[in-house]
Order: C-alpha cells, then sequence, then structure tokens
C-alpha cells in the first residue's frame, strides 16, 4: 500500500484536513490568491513562477470547494494513518529535479531546497529522519535570523510564497495521494503538518503560508499559528 495514499472517503478526509487548518478554516486559506509583487515581476523566472501560481489557483479552488464541502461531513472511527514516511520510496524523481543528497535543485526556478523539513535530518538510504517541527510565523523568522550568522547557513532563507507555490504538484490530482509534492525529492512528509510558512507578512496578525494537498493554494493565516518549514537558497 502506498503510505501516502488517502481513503477518499469524506470522514477521513475532513478529519485531516481540521488538523491541518485549525482555527483558520478553509475561507481564510482562500483569501490567498494574490499576485506576485512588482520587484519580482522583472526576470523570467520570476513570469515562470507567476504562470506556476497561477495554474495552481485554477486548478486548487474547486478542489478547496470540495475539500470544505467534505469537512462538513461528521467524522467517523477510521484506523490511523501513519503521520510520517521516512523511507525514500523507489519511484523515479521528476526530471526537473537535480538531487544533491540532503538538496535539491530545480532546473526550471534555480533554487535549492532543503530535501527535510526544520526538525528532521537526511540519512544516506532512509531520507528525512525525525519529526517535522513547527513555528509561529515570528519564531521562524527569529531561526533564520539566528543562522544568518552561521557560514553554512548564511545563504539559507525562508522562501517566498511564490517560491514555496511552485513545489505544489497537480500531477497527483487523479491519483488517490492527498499529498501535493513530489515524494521522492522531498521525502518524510508529515500528513499531518502539510502547512508551511512563506516568508512573505500580510500584516501585524497575518502571513502568508502554503498548503500541500491536492486543491492547496498561497493563504493568509495568522502567524500565531504553528507550521512546518522548509528553507531555500537562490544559488545552486
Amino acid at each position: 500500500m502506498n503510505p501516502f495514499a488517502f481513503r477518499s472517503d469524506a470522514a477521513t478526509l475532513a478529519d485531516s484536513v481540521r488538523k491541518i487548518l485549525p482555527a483558520a478554516g478553509l475561507g481564510l486559506l482562500l483569501l490567498g490568491v494574490s499576485q506576485v509583487s512588482a520587484q519580482d515581476s522583472s526576470s523570467g523566472v520570476a513570469m515562470k513562477m507567476t504562470e506556476h501560481l497561477n495554474e495552481v489557483v485554477e486548478q486548487g479552488v474547486a478542489t478547496m470547494h470540495q475539500l470544505q464541502h467534505k469537512v462538513s461531513v461528521p467524522a467517523t472511527p477510521t484506523a490511523p494513518v501513519r503521520p510520517v514516511v521516512t523511507k525514500l520510496k523507489m519511484d523515479k524523481i521528476n526530471s526537473r529535479f537535480v538531487e544533491k543528497q540532503d538538496e535539491i535543485f530545480d532546473r526550471i526556478f534555480h533554487l535549492t531546497w532543503a530535501r527535510c523539513s526544520l526538525g528532521q535530518h537526511w540519512v544516506n538510504n532512509k531520507g528525512c529522519v525525525g519529526k517535522v517541527r513547527q513555528y509561529t510565523f515570528d519564531q521562524a523568522l527569529d531561526i533564520i535570523n539566528a543562522r544568518a550568522g552561521e557560514d553554512d547557513n548564511a545563504q539559507w532563507r525562508i522562501p517566498t510564497r511564490t517560491e514555496l507555490a511552485t513545489l505544489l504538484d497537480r500531477t497527483k490530482r487523479n491519483q488517490l495521494e492527498m499529498l501535493a509534492i513530489d515524494s521522492v525529492a522531498f521525502p518524510g512528509m508529515d500528513l499531518d503538518k502539510l502547512m508551511y510558512w512563506s516568508s512573505d507578512e500580510e500584516n501585524n496578525s497575518f502571513a502568508w503560508a502554503v498548503l500541500f494537498i491536492d486543491g492547496g493554494v498561497p493563504g493568509i493565516l495568522y502567524r500565531s499559528h504553528r507550521y512546518a518549514i522548509r528553507l531555500v537558497r537562490t544559488a545552486g
């Protein structure tokens, strides 16, 4: 059985979405569709990101409405879903990505990603080991600021919402998988912690995050909520 596969019954799906989206709800997440900032729109890479984000929004909103409908179904007892997968799947990695042990280089958007979320570490032949940690938005910023003085970590940062949205994988739309990211390139995802902070602030109360389930789009959420972090750097 595919460890990433979610049963398609409404109760299981509803329970999973409730865990990922506590008080905010799906309606607030749908407020998160917006434009790339003017300073990012001048490069060809930024244009690709914008096109990708537009596709994500078009494909995702309909699915989010379906999820919202399913969330209203009362949950019934079901067998627990194993939350973390630490072993690499044997599937072939998307040709868009270049593996560098604990890093992934994106040929299209010219970004290098950490394969593991914060809280995990890379082990050869196993993948990402450990628990995905969650942080408030301000805690995440403090962690990055503290790492900035370390030579090995100086280039790593929290991605913008546009950069983060490039990792949304829509090829799973016609499959049973709820996870919307390349699980070979990025193993060890915790199915209860699929919301990831971006570096984009909206105001003193809200910031932007991306939900990595089918139908997920960038959304505005409370800064006090705790979500996962995946680091990125521009250098290849």
